[in-house]
């Protein structure tokens, strides 16, 4: 299948996506009509006021088109829904055919509300996806300066940039040069969140999560719906499944995706302990984690290769 169809594909889950994301909400419009202008403004509570790609982007979209600041959300959204199924796409190709990597993305599509368990739709979740995804594929292809750039937006996003760095760490071969890139990646992510800490001042807020998280295990009060009460497993119900097929015939995976698996387990441990698991939007770095080695095990029927990349970029080889 031709990359103009797999566009046009998109396209239909960027708007369906986007349908869902703003009608399963109960405040659909908190975003953008609070945290937004809160965010701009410097006035935001942390971390929230140093997550500023996304609301800056809306709010200079706006400004831009003249078009007022909902229509702008609204656009901006679907673009990132679109960026982030068009990245995916494009990362699983690093290994599998244009069949498989639809298929990979689709899988992606099809579970991802599952992850809009907020009563409102938080501007940096989709930009999520989408640069973290980014500087997966950097890291897959070897793309150092693409790394640096997808690095510095994810980090002008959201503070899990920093696992992107590990990726880096682990996914390349060791040597003088990579330790090297890797200390120069780990100074960049530290001199963004460092100024914007600086630039929008810096607040501390309750970091230790742990004990509401065990309590959000014995379920939600009863008032609440039956999904709401159980929101706390809905990252379970997600990646669990994943996670088992990600490990399934796992020396037979490409030595990327068997490296990137080295980082869910850090990652599932800071998400579990400083932040909140009912917000299922946290663990969505997961995603590009654990898919290569997912789509591999899934839909090999469909062309994927187990060590030698289908692409004309270079990988990580070992």
């Amino acid at each position: 299948m031709s990359l103009r169809y797999r566009v046009i594909l998109y396209v239909m889950l960027a708007v369906a996506s986007g349908f869902t994301d703003l009608r399963m909400r109960a405040h659909p419009l908190h975003g953008v009509t609070d945290y937004i202008p809160q965010v701009v403004a410097g006035t935001a509570e942390a971390p929230g006021r140093y997550r500023v790609l996304a609301p800056f982007t809306v709010r200079g979209f706006a400004d831009l088109t003249g078009i007022g600041l909902t229509a702008a959300w609204y656009l901006t959204r679907l673009g990132w829904f679109l960026a982030a199924y068009l990245i995916l796409d494009q990362y699983l190709r690093t290994w599998c055919s244009p069949a498989a990597s639809l298929a990979g993305t689709l899988l992606v599509a099809a579970t991802l509300p599952l992850t809009f368990t907020n009563s409102w739709p938080h501007p940096d979740h989709i930009p999520e996806l989408a640069l973290f995804t980014l500087g997966c594929l950097a890291v897959a292809r070897r793309r150092e300066v693409l790394f640096a750039v997808a690095l510095a937006l994810a980090a002008l996003n959201r503070e899990t940039a920093g696992f992107l760095v590990l990726l880096y760490a682990v996914a390349g071969r060791f040597s003088r040069q990579h330790l090297w890139y890797t200390a120069l990646f780990a100074l960049e992510f530290l001199l963004i969140a460092v100024g914007l800490r600086a630039w929008r001042g810096f607040e501390s807020y309750q970091y230790w999560q742990l004990a509401n998280n065990i309590s959000f295990l014995r379920l939600l009060p009863a008032p609440y719906d039956p999904y709401y009460r159980a929101y706390a497993y809905f990252f379970l119900v997600l990646f669990g499944p994943l996670a088992l097929v990600a490990l399934a015939r796992r020396p037979q995976k490409p030595l990327f995706a068997r490296r990137a698996l080295w980082v869910v387990p850090p990652f599932l441990l800071v998400a579990c302990t400083i932040s909140s698991i009912i917000e299922t939007r946290i663990f969505t770095p997961l995603y590009p984690l654990l898919l290569p080695a997912v789509v591999v095990t899934l839909f090999s029927h469909l062309g994927c290769s187990q060590s030698e990349a289908l692409t004309s970029f270079r990988v990580s080889g070992g």
